[in-house]
């Protein structure tokens, strides 16, 4: 039985392996076609890629996103009827895949903001597709969404992208004069992931008159008055997997603006409730957040022993955490913490070397220990001390020769002996 399965199996994969180059040359021309701007062109070369059948159709990865591209095309043409048919059997086809929560995700979004037919939540739509590509479409998109159709429920989300795409962009007045319609609404105004858009909205404001107008006042108006209208709001991510305060984020930025970098307001957010940290570029925990600028204080005053501490707090507290962009790799804080750690070696390098060996001690998980062991290598031969160095090493190849991490949260692994042997130049 078991030969007749394998056989089976072997059958398919064949099958698979004949039909998938020519599923790619259509791709392939699909690509070019989208790259042309010839859209009708592109979704035909799409729809002649078929499915493949069994239950390992799956494992042909042209099928799966000619679909997607397909569904996104319609999106674009605006045929939102043809888009929910396409996600819908794209959902049904590779539920299984981790980039079916795409469809899901547009499915949801379509059914939750349904409103005049659907429109505004297509406009809404088109503009994330076209935003981190072609902005000047996705402020259209969002614009045209806004003049048509001002009562949307979506309007609001749209308001706030628009000063939001527009703060990255470096166009401070635009961003400006789109944010503030937004600081002004109520807290009961919500974006997709029921997130109040106000102080999202006062928190940008406040960081535009920062960095791009040099008005510290008028910044430190915005910041304090989420604290003063919102002091219960809270923001959440990814069906609410992170939730955090608004308060601790306009505290984090009135800390930056302080001469001293308020040490006390830090201080204060150790303990903050939600511990969420979500913002448009990074995702994580306000405690640790606010732990890291503790330990960047402290280097300054040169008080090593102190920013070790904090470090060391930081790797304890929250290792396999993960921090980062919120739609790019998001790394745990553990890493950050021994990297910051031996960061601290240009300036002292024993409290850098006394603080990994600490890391390293008190890592829970063995892929945070072998990080630290490697960083020890690397700072120790740094420092001209080979002797130490090759024991370092001898004592990770003992413990863990073959042991990977992934140090970026990218899926890119590294194996921490093989590489604090190629810092080695190959010698144990």
């Amino acid at each position: 039985m078991r030969i007749v399965v394998l056989l089976a199996a072997l059958i398919l994969l064949a099958g698979c392996a004949r039909n998938e180059p020519v599923a790619e040359a259509r791709l392939a021309q699909a690509l070019e076609a989208i790259q042309r701007g010839r859209l009708e062109d592109a979704s035909r070369a799409l729809a002649a890629i078929k499915p493949s059948g069994g239950w390992l159709r799956s494992a042909a990865w042209s099928a799966p996103l000619a679909l997607r591209l397909r569904a996104q095309l319609a999106l674009k043409s605006g045929a939102l009827e043809e888009t929910v048919r396409l996600l819908k059997d794209y959902e049904g086809r590779y539920g299984g895949l981790a980039a079916a929560a795409y469809a899901r995700q547009h499915l949801e979004f379509i059914h939750t903001y349904k409103d005049w037919q659907g429109v505004p939540a297509l406009l809404y739509l088109r503009g994330l597709e076209a935003e981190p590509e072609a902005p000047a479409l996705a402020l259209r998109e969002w614009r045209t969404l806004l003049r048509d159709y001002p009562h949307s429920a979506i309007g609001p989300t749209a308001q706030l992208k628009l000063g939001l795409l527009q703060q990255r962009l470096e166009n401070p007045t635009w961003a400006l004069s789109d944010l503030g319609v937004v600081s002004r609404l109520e807290a009961d105004a919500l974006d997709p992931e029921g997130n109040p858009v106000a102080p999202q909205a006062l928190i940008a404001i406040g960081q535009i008159h920062r960095d791009q107008r040099q008005d510290l006042p008028a910044a430190k108006a915005a910041f304090e008055e989420v604290l003063q209208r919102f002091p219960k709001a809270e923001l959440a991510w990814n069906n609410r997997e992170v939730v955090g305060s608004s308060v601790s984020l306009a505290r984090l930025e009135l800390a930056a603006m302080a001469p001293d970098g308020s040490p006390a307001t830090l201080e204060g957010l150790l303990t903050a409730s939600p511990p969420g940290y979500v913002t448009g570029a990074r995702v994580g925990d306000v405690r640790m957040e606010a732990r890291i600028l503790l330990a960047e204080l402290a280097a300054k005053r040169r008080d090593w022993e102190k920013a070790k501490a904090r470090l060391l707090e930081v790797a304890k507290l929250a290792p396999d955490t993960p921090a980062g962009p919120p739609d790019g790799p998001r790394r745990w804080y553990g890493y950050e913490a021994i990297d910051r750690l031996e960061a601290l070696g240009s300036r002292s390098p024993q409290a850098a070397l006394d603080g990994l060996s600490d890391a390293a001690a008190q890592a829970r998980r063995r892929e945070l220990w072998a990080y630290a062991q490697m960083k020890r290598v690397r700072l120790l031969a740094r420092l001209g001390r080979p002797a130490e160095a090759r024991g370092a090493l001898a004592e990770l190849e003992k413990r863990a020769p073959n042991l990977d991490c992934d140090e970026e949260g990218s899926g890119l692994l590294l194996v921490p002996a093989r590489e604090a042997r190629r810092m080695l130049g190959g010698q144990g």
